[in-house]
């Protein structure tokens, strides 16, 4: 494997095999492990609509607007006409970003955002994420989100993890462009919503990795994905409210776990670098 040769691929073709010859794993771990002390743990929806656990159309007059916004794409996603159709997917994933206070003044949610990917010394590549939190005006990146339908969700763990590789070297490029040193390790908060299913990841991302990539290497050192499923005993995603109800609560500590993340990237108070191509009479 030490010599192994990749060849260049956009986020979109990545696979399991892209994830063997980096030597990146998952780790499927329990909520209470996911979720640190420090966020909102126990698991709570207190403060938001009640609404939005309920199941019956004829409730939707009784809730907000945000609420009935969100409820209403939920349904749609599930009519059998619209549910392979992915952009209903992306459109009731950004929804619930929204619902759920990640966006935020100084950071915008972007639907369909594409990223540069250098692999095997391609500029030519790129990373393709649903949903994009993205830090005004640093512009960095902050939380990934890849939807696939139910038909095809096979590779968008892969994708993901292409995601926020292309992210990491974003990210240190825009450090760079502040006059900030590029830092050698980021963990990057990320979301996969197949269907109406979410899940939750953190995925660390390293100089070495990034530099694996972009030679097209295998890397000596394994990188191990954070995975947390929500917990349901119930058939089916979101539309379930039993299942709706765990799968918010997750959104909702996941973005303070998110955040405590993205904030070792964008502490924007290190030691400038000296300016470049900079000439004084």
């Amino acid at each position: 494997m030490a010599n192994l040769i990749r060849s260049a691929k956009s986020s979109c073709d990545w696979d399991d095999n892209e994830l063997m010859a980096y030597n990146i794993m998952f780790t499927a771990i329990p909520a209470h492990q996911f979720f640190p002390q420090e966020t909102d743990v126990p698991l709570t929806l207190v403060g938001l609509d009640s609404g939005l656990t309920k199941d019956e159309v004829s409730s939707y007059a009784q809730v907000s607007p945000a609420t009935f916004h969100l409820l209403a794409r939920l349904h749609f996603a599930m009519d059998p006409r619209q549910a392979e159709y992915e952009p209903v997917i992306v459109s009731l994933a950004s929804e619930v970003l929204d619902r759920f206070g990640f966006q935020k003044r100084q950071t915008c949610l972007f639907r369909e955002y594409t990223i540069p990917l250098l692999i095997c010394d391609d500029t030519n590549q790129v990373a393709c994420i649903s949903v994009c939190l993205v830090s005004d005006p640093s512009n960095s990146l902050l939380v990934l989100l890849a939807a696939k339908t139910l038909m095809g969700p096979s590779n968008v763990e892969a994708c993901m993890v292409a995601g926020a590789i292309a992210t990491y070297q974003f990210n240190n490029n825009r450090r760079r462009e502040m006059g900030l040193h590029p830092l050698d390790a980021m963990t990057m908060p990320c979301i996969t919503m197949v269907g109406t299913r979410p899940a939750f990841y953190l995925v660390p991302v390293t100089k070495a990795l990034s530099e694996a990539v972009i030679s097209g290497q295998f890397p000596s050192d394994r990188t191990e994905v954070l995975k947390c499923e929500v917990a349901s005993d119930h058939d089916g995603g979101m539309e379930v409210p039993e299942y709706r109800r765990v799968a918010f609560q997750y959104f909702v500590a996941f973005q303070s776990l998110a955040q405590s993340h993205w904030e070792k990237f964008l502490s924007f108070d290190q030691v400038l670098l000296p300016p470049t191509n900079y000439h004084t009479d």
